[in-house]
Parts: C-alpha cells; sequence; structure tokens
C-alpha cells in the first residue's frame, strides 16, 4: 500500500459534497496512508470543495490548519506522489484563515519534504463535481463529437450524384460496417447527431428514428458527400435530411444543429437525461418547473431514492472510461466471479465489446456451461462485491421487482429497455485505481442454450439491433431477442440452437460483422 498520505491527518468538510463523495475521498486517504480525522482538531489539513472563503470560514474551527482543495487528493492519486500544495492551498481572508506560504511552511513541512521534483504543480481537470452546478447560459458552446476541417470549410455542391463505388447501399444497417467515429463527413454526423438528440428529448421518435437512419447510413459512407443528389440517393436520407445536407454543403453548417450547441434549454434538458432513471419527460419537466442546474434539483424537486443517488453519481458516471479502466473492473469482477465458481465466466460485452476507446459504462455477462452454476448466482456475486467494498449502490436489480404489479415495473431503466427476462443488476461500482464510481451493469445468463444471443444481444449498438431483429423478421419470417431466434411456420415457432455469435449471423443469412463494426 502506497505511504504517501502517511503523515496527513485529513478532515473534510462535508458541504456541498454527498455522502458518496466523502467516501470515495476518505477511500484515497486511506489507500495512501492517510487517515480521516472526525473532528476538524485531530487534522492537519483541511479539505473542501467550497471556493468562497466567506463560506469557508463558516465551516472551519481552527484558523492554523490549512485548507487545501480537495482536488489535490485525486491528483496525488493519479499521480502517485506527493504533489506541492501551494497551488491548492485556498487563500482566504487571512484575520480569519491565515493560508500564506509562511503559515504552510511552518505547518506542514514534511510536504515540502516529500514532494519530488519532478511533480507538477498544475491543477488536474479530472474533477467533475461542478456537472451539479453547471448552467449553460451564455456558456460556450458544446463541443461536436467530431469535426474535421474539409467539413467546416467547403462551400458549395459538386456535381456528382452518383454513389460511392462499393458502398452497401440498405435500409437495414446490419448489413454493412460501421464503425463508431466515420472517417469522413465527421461535421456533417456531429451536427444530425445533434438534431437527433434534440427530437429525441422532444419525444419525436419518428424523426429521431429517422434521423438515426440517416445518420448510420453517413458514417457509413466511403468517402465526403458532394451533392443533396448524392445524399438523396442513399437509402435513409429523406428529402428533409437531404435539403440540410445541402445547406450544409453550401455554408459548411446547419443552422438549427448550430443553435443547439449554445441553446440553455436544450443543453440543460440533455444534462438532466444523462442521470440514471431519467428519461425525456421528467427532464423536461424539471425545466419547466424552472431548475437550470442538478443541484437546484437535489434542493427543491421531490425525487425517489434512486433518482436522487443517480444525480449525486453522475459527477463519476459523467468521466468516460478508457479501455483500461473497463480492463481493470472486468478483471476485478472476473475474480471474483471464478473465486465463487470457477465454471463460471465473464464475458465483457457494449460499447467496450465494439471498440470504444472511451465508455460510460461496463456491460459485463455472467455464465456457465452448466444452469444450475447460476442459480442465485448473482445475488452471490453483488453481496461479495458489497463485502469487497467494490459495489456501493444497487441503482436497480430485476429481482427487487419482480413481484411487482406489471403497471408498477419500468419499461426502462437508465435508458435500457429490457427486452430479455435475464437477472440483471445495474451498480455502482469503485474502481479501485482512481477512487470514482462507474456503472457497471451485470447480467445473468442462466441458460447456456441463451448465451450466444444475449452476447449478440448486449454487444450492440441499439441501432444495430434494431435493424437485425427487422431484418431476420421481414426477410426471414424469424424472430431474434437476446434469448433466441425463432422461425415461425403456420403459427407455431420453432426454436434454433445457437452455438455462437456466427452462428446466430449464418441462420438469419446474413455477412458476419466483427463488433467494432456495428456502431450504427
Amino acid at each position: 500500500m502506497s505511504k504517501i498520505f502517511q503523515s496527513i491527518r485529513a478532515y473534510i468538510i462535508p458541504v456541498k459534497l454527498s455522502e458518496y463523495e466523502v467516501g470515495a475521498y476518505t477511500h484515497l486517504i486511506e489507500k495512501h496512508g492517510g487517515k480521516k480525522c472526525v473532528k476538524q482538531g485531530e487534522s492537519t489539513h483541511i479539505f473542501t470543495i467550497l471556493k468562497s472563503s466567506t463560506r469557508i470560514s463558516r465551516n472551519v474551527e481552527s484558523h492554523q490548519v490549512p485548507v487545501i482543495d480537495i482536488q489535490w487528493i485525486r491528483d496525488c492519486d493519479k499521480k502517485q506522489q506527493l504533489l506541492p500544495i501551494e497551488t491548492y492551498t485556498i487563500i482566504t481572508d487571512r484575520k480569519k484563515l491565515r493560508s500564506s506560504s509562511s503559515d504552510h511552511d511552518a505547518l506542514v513541512p514534511s510536504l515540502s519534504l516529500l514532494t519530488t521534483s519532478t511533480a507538477t504543480t498544475s491543477i488536474s481537470s479530472g474533477s467533475n463535481t461542478d456537472i451539479l452546478n453547471r448552467r449553460f447560459k451564455d456558456s460556450p458552446p458544446e463541443d461536436l463529437p467530431f469535426s474535421d476541417e474539409s467539413g467546416s470549410t467547403r462551400r458549395g455542391e459538386g456535381e456528382n450524384v452518383d454513389l460511392a463505388p462499393g458502398f452497401i447501399n440498405t435500409k437495414y444497417e446490419c448489413l454493412r460496417p460501421t464503425p463508431y467515429e466515420p472517417k469522413y463527413n465527421k461535421k456533417l454526423v456531429s451536427l444530425l447527431l445533434l438534431l437527433e438528440r434534440k427530437r429525441q428529448i422532444d419525444n419525436e421518435l419518428k424523426r429521431s428514428l429517422s434521423y438515426r437512419h440517416a445518420i448510420s447510413a453517413i458514417k457509413a459512407y466511403p468517402r465526403e458527400i458532394q451533392s443533396s443528389k448524392e445524399a438523396e440517393k442513399i437509402i435513409g436520407v429523406g428529402s428533409k435530411i437531404a435539403e440540410k445536407i445541402k445547406v450544409f454543403l453550401h455554408t459548411g453548417t446547419i443552422e438549427e444543429a448550430d443553435q443547439l450547441r449554445y441553446d440553455e434549454e436544450f443543453r440543460t434538458i440533455s444534462l438532466f437525461n444523462k442521470v440514471f432513471g431519467v428519461g425525456a419527460t421528467t427532464a423536461r419537466i424539471w425545466w419547466e418547473l424552472g431548475y437550470k442546474t442538478l443541484q437546484e434539483v437535489l434542493d427543491n424537486a421531490k425525487l425517489s431514492t434512486t433518482i436522487k443517488l443517480g444525480i449525486e453519481l453522475l459527477p463519476d458516471f459523467d468521466q468516460m472510461m478508457s479501455q483500461q479502466d473497463v480492463k481493470e473492473i472486468i478483471d476485478i469482477v472476473t475474480k471474483e466471479v471464478v473465486s465463487i465458481n470457477s465454471e463460471c465466466f465473464v464475458v465483457p460485452v457494449g460499447g467496450y465489446r465494439r471498440g470504444k476507446t472511451k465508455n460510460g459504462d461496463v456491460d459485463l455477462i455472467i455464465s456457465s456451461k452448466n444452469a444450475e452454476n447460476m442459480r442465485g448466482f448473482l445475488n452471490k456475486l453483488t453481496q461479495r462485491l458489497i463485502e469487497k467494498d467494490y459495489l456501493k449502490h444497487k441503482l436497480w436489480h430485476s429481482t427487487d421487482i419482480k413481484n411487482l404489479a406489471h403497471a408498477e415495473r419500468p419499461s426502462s431503466v437508465g435508458g435500457r429497455q429490457q427486452f430479455d427476462n435475464f437477472e440483471k443488476c445495474f451498480c455502482a461500482f469503485l474502481q479501485p485505481s482512481t477512487g470514482i464510481h462507474r456503472q457497471v451493469d451485470l447480467i445473468c445468463v442462466v441458460n447456456p442454450d441463451e448465451l450466444a444471443t444475449a452476447i449478440l444481444g448486449w454487444t450492440g449498438s441499439r441501432q444495430f439491433e434494431r435493424a437485425i431483429r427487422d431484418y431476420a423478421k421481414k426477410e426471414k419470417n424469424m424472430s431474434l431477442n437476446s434469448q433466441a431466434i425463432h422461425f415461425e411456420q403456420n403459427g407455431k415457432k420453432n426454436r434454433f440452437v445457437v452455438h455462437s455469435e456466427k452462428d446466430a449471423f449464418d441462420i438469419i443469412g446474413m455477412p458476419y460483422l466483427e463488433p467494432e463494426f456495428r456502431n450504427c
């Protein structure tokens, strides 16, 4: 265990911090040999998220102890070394809080001695707690996910009206490879994504779906679109979207989408919609009630326990995970699964399996070749993860609602449609190396005959899954879900035996696509 905090007795001012945030910082302090104090009088350092000297002074008993920006704890953990605290020390009213450099040196000489010469004094942007107080009025525009110079400088249409050679022009996105990041038309895709999200949060679901069809096709298109007539020939691009593409080709932007990047209402509702368990309707209600920040929602709205927890966890959940972060969590869960039963195993699915370099959550299927091994397994696993201090909160557990009346069951949880009957637990998982809570979704597949279709269904993307189900039904007279493939004949359903994902593609009669090309 690291000892970089061994000389530190820390008191954390709890104001503006949730219980789980205080717990996360406590975990980091103790992880590196420090001690969290219950009483300020026992501390050598006071940590706070507050910036106002007036507010700090109201919460500080001893004016002889340095008050430090709590971000210092995470930055030290990230660098695995003790960083200089001068730039983190909060300079306040000297009559109330003496935090000058001379006071600091006299009080904590050990910090100067322990800090190495390679330490950086810059404050990391890793902290995300400001998301709860984030306002969008007069703020800088939202960044585009994909952008390129060609998309922003073009002016005017070309004469070409023919489709690019080799492009698979089909209404079924599952029949062509689609990468996560488009090689061409990056800015156009980014602007259309904004328009699709606008339709989604306005509950215009059919229009949202139309945009998703167009976006999927353009992401897969093997060159820059040169004219609106060319765009109209792409299946999935209707006349209205083609008209927007025409404007884009002439101006380098789409005015409606560009305005959304600055729009306070759109951006605020989009942020509210990120909270676990909050749909577009609830997000809009909060806006219409006059709430402009999530902190205002916390302070004033009547919230369920789950949604309140979802808001408090968002500062962590909104921080994207690298593939290495995801692998760390996979390794931990796999170790605990095998320790319970060596015949059980873990299969990563979701965006990570599709090759995304940044992920918002981790989806893990747990299964075994022997169905008996899986009886009650998810309860055993979650209990073990709780005991090991990994699983901090159960956001949703399918067994918790199985006895409720159908009308009380949520049709979707955390933005996911519940299209299967697998036992699932969506949880807040504390990543040891960062002290950040991550959303980890555990899916328990009891029947080994359902494993292949479960992997196919939970790998995604959402649009790919929609397309492959449509293709199976409309072109092959088959029904497909995450549990089985059936062939419908004379009013009867005959179930196929599916041994692998490739087997599923063969049964449906489709060319196999590697997961990284299912990012429709």
